[in-house]
């Protein structure tokens, strides 16, 4: 069978909600000879995918050329997904060119630390793998980053201590004490799925921004009776292990618990599960 997926592939999207209103999606091959349509279509974002490693090894080394793309400063949103590693020697200055970047994907192409220095404005950030792109303690760098999604992260959250956090996700992470997070006085959005993470969740009552709550996976929580809120309007979890307290969320509006066990005692449902699902679906709404 032909494979389709051979050779230089792109597509553009117009989307919503995102730092970027229209987005051109290249694999590697697709960037290196068309990135000139970044222009021609009066895109403000692009993503690259890069599949270098096969069978375990390192097959080639990514090096992106820039120069296709005249107006760099009517970028807003980048992405460099997939696997891979840059080319050695490779200046990853030239990102600096992009001065307006707003939002930014990384996966598993290191960036080496160095992305607070590369995108200084950078107000979300979605890392698909906190190993490959770890940052040190922020001391200032990132003043406007608001969203933030982590996975794999592994310590303290206080390398994000200065920054305005208010939507954080935590996706396979490990979090010594959920306390960590009360940090982030202003949280509005909070997800937490399939996480190593202890302690006392009703702590996350002290968060009175907080509006959406998402819990999935077990973990080891406790004080689940004490958990209250007066401003969280939208809530999901999968393995709610007590009868949620009828007056303990005042303003609850949607909510979905143990939804996957629709025979649990203390399952329950209500409310715009569209509204739901969109408060959780990525980091850039």
């Amino acid at each position: 069978m032909e494979n389709l997926m051979e050779g230089p592939h792109v597509f553009i999207e117009k989307t919503s909600s995102r730092p970027a209103a229209k987005i051109a999606y290249f694999n590697k091959a697709a960037f290196q000879a068309y990135s000139n349509l970044i222009d021609e279509h009066g895109c403000d974002g692009f993503s690259i995918e890069v599949q270098d490693i096969a069978e375990n090894k390192l097959q080639e080394y990514f090096a992106p050329d820039f120069s296709k793309i005249q107006n760099k400063d009517a970028i807003r949103e980048i992405g460099v997904v997939g696997s891979g590693a840059f080319q050695e020697g490779y200046d990853l200055d030239g990102f600096k060119a992009f001065g307006n970047v707003k939002g930014l994907t990384t996966h598993n192409v290191s960036f080496r630390s160095k992305l607070p220095e590369l995108f200084p404005k950078l107000e979300a950030w979605l890392n698909l793998d906190w190993k490959a792109n770890e940052v040190e303690p922020l001391n200032g760098s990132w003043p406007n980053l608001a969203s933030l999604s982590l996975q794999g992260f592994s310590g303290s959250l206080s390398t994000f201590d200065g920054a305005p956090i208010k939507k954080l996700f935590l996706i396979s992470s490990t979090i010594r004490d959920i306390g960590d997070i009360l940090r982030f006085k202003d949280l509005e959005t909070l997800q937490i799925v399939s996480c190593k993470i202890g302690g006392d969740v009703s702590v996350l009552s002290g968060l009175k921004q907080l509006r959406s709550l998402r819990f999935e996976g077990k973990n080891k929580l406790e004080g689940w009776e004490q958990l209250k809120s007066s401003s969280v309007e939208n809530l999901e979890a999968s393995h709610y292990p007590c009868k949620r307290p009828q007056d303990g969320f005042p303003k609850l509006k949607n909510y979905s618990i143990n939804a996957y066990r629709p025979r649990d005692p203390f399952y329950e449902e209500r409310g715009d599960f569209g509204v739901l699902g969109d408060e959780f679906s990525s980091i850039f709404n």
